[in-house]
């Protein structure tokens, strides 16, 4: 083929494409794009094959994506070329020349050259290669070749086995995605419930029913005809989203990635409203499709199973139960009827044996037809109510019984409230999850710790759970704590009225509807305070246990708080978290137990332990007693008996030294590392330290700055390992104390802090930074919160921006939730000067024009 050929077939396929684009924009018919795009790849291979004069030689493949006609706009063209035992030099130099120009002319080729043995051993040993072909389609070259292709696919299909090979498939892609594809940013070909899982239902109907389309899925056996128009409408919807999303991306994209939801809910002519952006409107349609393909795929999945039923049984008690190979299944006399009177005695049924896995499909869609006629009389029907309590009350399947009601559509149907929270994104940069997903997750979360084979997790959320008598109030307040997501306000006061409606109607104890209620409201309240105050302050524990009131509550709360923040993202709970709450949890016990609570007492019990601790080091209070001294009363506040005993170690034959000291090592009992500096007080200390963290790639989780009354810098930096696998510790640790000497005794200019990109969610979904200052209790004292999206040098700006305006740090609590910050300072202004409104309001904007 001459140059100038292969330029003009180039230019028509270009030319083609595009105008085919433009078809599609105007007219928003994926089927007929497809359909088009895929005849178009034929016509340009057809020609290219035959000015190659391929002959009879070989046969050429449309395998895959390609050859179902369903070529998207940058998905890769995906061939067979089937080729005879016996190959000659003439026909592998047409091949490559073939395969060449396909790439010149501009197709993206995934091809494989295999003869009928090869691709009969590829069958047998390739999963993938089996559902390939399952779907190829004749172009061009030798018929009979592929008459024998098509002879060998068919006979090396054992239903049973490409069923059962095709399902672990599945399973091991939704593993990859968490399970999940109520995530911000789905894999809308990958994720569960996007195009795989349609084709899916596809490829297992092909391997066992002859001549199987789509179509078949329209007979009563399968779907009824709501449901079938419901699947063929989301289908088409994934489809025109990921031929938009290729065509926006212009690239082979499969992920809606916030770059790109703007734009296609402008394409796709969706209109903001009050409290929604479009991108919020398109991504709830998007998630209630994934909902409908996830809870279609496992019904279908289950109907066309080829393995023969084994065994049946009726199911005690029950008139249209049974069990059916592990499924708990509605008896056939009674498919068809209304079952929305024994929608929970299902569940119940379920919860009670142990040998029945998950629910068929037959009684799968029964339940979801049922969702439609819970209406208020069956919520406030006392027999309803109790059942549904039974199931929350459950020691077994839990949350199996509460992830098959939500695919059903039974929880929103029979709580409304939590109804409008399913499919709702959360922009907040560190929840992943729709708010549905976020609190189903609390819930199996609180379950993991009923596990005794998980009791290494959270030994002591383990045993405290073990012991909790009344486990339905904690599943109850997951159910609520974000339920009010999405209305303005705040979600927390307005989750507590819908608890108080709720538990009026369901006629809750006034014990259990009080607990509930305080949980809601509170949810938030342990984790700021492990987060964002200083622990070893008894202030502030007694601050947090008069909140917390009494163990009861407190217990509640840190099982709700643990389970909550670990179903954020896999990305914000850490060890470092963990200790924080276990400390909170722990500290405040002990606070609510003893009598005497004074301020003085704990001090002196402090100081007692710390003593105890330097005994089992030969250290006398003679040896640090002018150490101590020199350190101050406020020194015992600020660091607790442990920090006080290391630092007592190190530094009582050094109260006033002339050079720094600077000690790092591992934190106990817990994650991460703990850097102390002792010098002579100057300038720019805390500035210098988290520049220098920032360089060597090291994130500060909290900091403790304080100054003695011999004028001398004692800082504690908690750091979070970046490289907990990889790193030698030793080396490290001695790199850090010789680095940070060396800076603190040879001052260099320092060139200005410059933040790293936004993220991708802040940049394309507004993120407002908040500031606030606020006095505490009429002292030189302030409390500086700064939430914003979190980006490599934010501390060291922020710190540099406080000196700037003659503020010390006396105390941080750097708290990264995923892509989000919050970070908590106390800090004070210079001679300890109050500050006035305007200074405050001056401070504000200077840091918000810093960081924005």
């Amino acid at each position: 083929m001459i140059q100038k050929e292969i330029l003009s077939l180039k230019k028509e396929l270009a030319l083609n494409e595009l105008n085919l684009i433009k078809l599609f924009l105007k007219k928003r018919d994926s089927q007929s794009y497809l359909a088009a795009h895929s005849l178009l790849v034929d016509q340009i291979l057809n020609k290219l094959w035959q000015s190659l004069e391929f002959e009879d030689e070989a046969s050429l493949v449309a395998c895959g994506g390609y050859g179902r006609q369903e070529l998207f706009p940058f998905s890769d063209v995906d061939l067979l070329l089937l080729i005879p035992k016996k190959v000659n030099h003439s026909l592998n130099q047409k091949i490559e020349q073939f395969i060449t120009l396909a790439w010149d002319i501009g197709l993206r080729i995934s091809h494989s050259v295999r003869n009928l043995d090869d691709t009969k051993r590829e069958i047998k040993n390739d999963i993938t290669v089996h559902t390939n072909l399952l779907e190829s389609r004749y172009l061009d070259g030798d018929k009979t070749l592929y008459k024998h292709l098509k002879v060998i696919i068919h006979d090396s299909i054992n239903p049973t086995q490409f069923y059962e090979a095709k399902l672990k498939e599945q399973d091991h892609r939704h593993l990859k995605y968490n399970q999940s594809a109520y995530q911000l940013e789905p894999n809308i070909k990958e994720s569960p419930g996007g195009l795989r899982d349609l084709q899916m239902i596809q490829w297992i109907g092909k391997s066992s029913i002859s001549k199987f389309s789509i179509g078949h899925l329209k007979q009563k056996k399968y779907l009824d005809t709501k449901n079938y128009q419901k699947l063929i409408k989301a289908d088409h919807f994934f489809k025109s989203l990921r031929i938009l999303l290729h065509i926006t991306a212009q690239q082979s994209e499969d992920r809606l990635l916030f770059d790109y939801q703007n734009q296609l809910a402008l394409l796709l002519k969706y209109k903001k409203t009050t409290h929604k952006k479009r991108s919020e409107l398109l991504m709830r349609d998007v998630y209630e499709s994934i909902n409908f393909i996830t809870f279609t795929n496992e019904v279908l999945l289950k109907k066309l199973n080829p393995k023969k039923i084994q065994k049946i049984s009726q199911i005690p008690d029950s008139k249209f139960l049974i069990n059916m190979n592990g499924w708990l299944e509605i008896s056939p006399r009674f498919i068809g009827r209304d079952i929305t009177p024994f929608i929970f005695d299902v569940f119940i049924t379920f919860q009670r044996y142990n040998k029945l896995k998950t629910l068929g499909p037959n009684l799968m869609t029964l339940l979801n037809n049922a969702a439609n006629k819970i209406n208020p009389s069956f919520r406030k029907d006392k027999q309803q109510q109790d059942k549904f309590l039974s199931i929350l009350k459950s020691n077994d399947k839990v949350n199996r019984s509460l992830r098959i009601m939500n695919k059903c559509n039974l929880i929103g149907a029979y709580i409304p409230a939590f109804g409008k929270i399913v499919s709702q994104m959360q922009h907040d940069l560190f929840h992943i999850y729709t708010v549905d997903e976020h609190i189903l997750n609390v819930i199996r979360n609180l379950r993991r710790f009923s596990k005794v084979e998980l009791k290494h997790e959270f030994p002591d959320c383990y045993d405290l759970f073990k012991d909790y008598t009344h486990k339905h109030v904690l599943y109850l307040a997951a159910l609520f704590h974000d339920i009010a997501k999405g209305r303005g306000g705040d979600h927390s006061e307005l989750g507590a009225k819908d608890v108080d409606a709720f538990s009026k109607l369901n006629h809750l104890s006034a014990h259990d509807q009080s607990l509930i209620k305080w949980l809601v409201k509170s949810h938030l309240i342990m984790s700021h305070t492990a987060q964002k105050l200083d622990l070893s302050d008894p202030k502030v524990i007694q601050v947090f246990a008069e909140k917390v009131m009494n163990k009861e509550n407190l217990t509640s709360l840190y099982l709700l708080t643990v389970a909550d923040i670990r179903a954020t993202s896999p990305h914000v709970w850490n060890q470092w978290k963990a200790t924080l709450l276990k400390n909170l949890f722990q500290y405040t016990l002990k606070y609510l137990e003893e009598d005497n609570r004074s301020h003085a007492d704990l001090i002196t019990k402090r100081k007692a332990k710390a003593a105890s601790i330097l005994e089992t080091y030969n250290i006398g209070g003679h040896h640090y007693k002018t150490l101590w001294k020199s350190f101050g009363e406020d020194y015992f506040y600020k660091y607790t008996e442990e920090e006080i005993a290391w630092q007592t170690r190190l530094l009582f034959s050094h109260t006033a030294p002339t050079k720094p000291i600077i000690r790092v090592r591992h934190r106990p009992n817990g994650e991460g590392i703990e850097v102390l500096i002792y010098k002579k007080n100057t300038a720019l200390i805390f500035n210098k330290t988290c520049r220098f963290f920032d360089e060597i790639g090291y994130n500060v989780a909290a900091a403790k700055i304080f100054t003695t009354q011999h004028d001398y810098a004692l800082n504690l930096f908690d750091l979070l390992d970046a490289n907990p696998k990889s790193v030698s510790y030793e080396g490290l640790f001695k790199f850090m104390e010789k680095e940070l000497t060396s800076r603190f005794e040879n001052p260099k200019e320092s060139k200005a802090v410059k933040l790293s990109e936004r993220s991708r969610q802040a940049t394309h979904h507004t993120f407002d930074t908040k500031i606030s200052i606020l006095q505490i209790e009429q002292s030189p004292i302030y409390q500086l919160e700064i939430i914003t999206d979190d980006r490599n040098g934010l501390l060291s700006l922020i710190s540099e921006e406080l000196s700037k305006e003659e503020i010390s740090i006396n105390h941080a609590k750097i708290n990264t939730l995923g892509s989000r910050a919050e970070d908590t300072f106390l800090i004070n202004y210079k001679n300890h000067l109050k500050m006035n409104e305007k200074k405050i309001s001056n401070l504000i904007k200077k840091l918000n024009a810093a960081i924005a």
